[in-house]
């Protein structure tokens, strides 16, 4: 079996319409900066821009780079304004049990995730018996999303040598 590699430098934006390419211009030149920074990566990946190069000309990670491309490839010129910032708000103290995700709840989509390790159910313990900041839904999401994040790097170290990853287990994100 051919080895493969990942090349980030080839991610692309598609061709834009002509209406495409001056809403972004009028974005570099009147919206805040940040906004003015993602029109100008889109702009220069249509042109044909490698991410790397697009990370170096702005002085930002290439990961940056990437996230909003993606953004843009997935939901157009609103992908660019990116997700609201702040803490959401949330009840003074909701019962133990509530902060489970149910089955029924309408959650993005089913990730993999690795078994509950020591280590985790400690910190979950930690954090669920002694709450500080975070409320118990948050607990319950960071540790699923940890727990994917380490399913993903678990594939990746299964395939790189060319064996079958475990079955995970999945759940909601």
């Amino acid at each position: 079996m051919a080895e493969r590699w990942y090349n980030e430098s080839m991610l692309y934006i598609r061709s834009l319409t002509a209406t495409e390419r001056g809403l972004l211009r009028q974005r570099q030149r009147t919206t805040p900066a940040h906004l003015a920074t993602r029109a100008r990566m889109i702009l220069l990946s249509a042109d044909g821009w490698a991410v790397p190069a697009i990370a170096q000309l702005i002085g930002c990670c290439r990961r940056t780079v990437r996230r909003w491309l993606h953004a843009f490839l997935q939901q157009g010129l609103t992908g660019l304004l990116g997700k609201p910032v702040g803490r959401p708000a949330h009840d003074a103290s909701p019962p133990l049990l509530s902060a489970i995700p149910s089955s029924t709840e309408a959650c993005s989509r089913l990730v993999p995730v690795i078994a509950l390790t020591v280590p985790e159910i400690r910190r979950l313990l930690n954090r669920l018996v002694w709450p500080q900041s975070p409320t118990p839904e948050q607990v319950w999401h960071w540790s699923v999303y940890r727990r994917y994040k380490q399913a993903l790097a678990k594939q990746s170290h299964y395939r790189k040598r060319g064996a079958t990853p475990p079955p995970f287990q999945q759940l909601r994100l």
